[in-house]
């Protein structure tokens, strides 16, 4: 079995909502299965300046999914919220998200992403598991 991870502890992580759409692969580059997962503390537009009552610090978002020749996966950081400042929380304008990928305790791929404060971020990976 294997795991899909994004984790942040940025401070106002709760103004961007999450979205991850995982597509399984064979050998010849065949979709053989589909995941999907959508993390949204607010709606979009909402131009709150506090977080969600009992939102934490830590944001982890994870899909389990089976053996796979290879995945392709998009990563969605939507703006709900916009900061008030240029500056946010000892950042300029960016934070970062590691990215990975498990298989049980082993790492198979990481990656740091960096989602822009006040544009949010999109990007897509594709990663050979077998």
């Amino acid at each position: 079995m294997y795991t899909l991870q994004l984790t942040t502890s940025y401070a106002e992580n709760w103004r961007y909502n999450i979205m991850v759409t995982l597509s399984l692969r064979n050998s010849a580059g065949e979709q053989m299965g589909y995941h999907s997962a959508e993390d949204s503390p607010l709606p979009v537009g909402s131009n709150s300046d506090s977080a969600p009552e009992g939102w934490t610090r830590r944001r982890e978002i994870k899909i389990e999914f089976g053996e796979c020749h290879s995945t392709r996966f998009y990563v969605y950081f939507l703006p709900n919220s916009l900061p008030q400042t240029n500056t946010l929380a000892g950042f300029k304008t960016d934070f970062a998200v590691q990215v990975k990928i498990l298989k049980g305790t082993e790492e198979v791929f990481t990656d740091k992403l960096m989602v822009n404060c006040f544009g949010g971020c999109g990007k897509e990976y594709v990663v050979q598991i077998a």
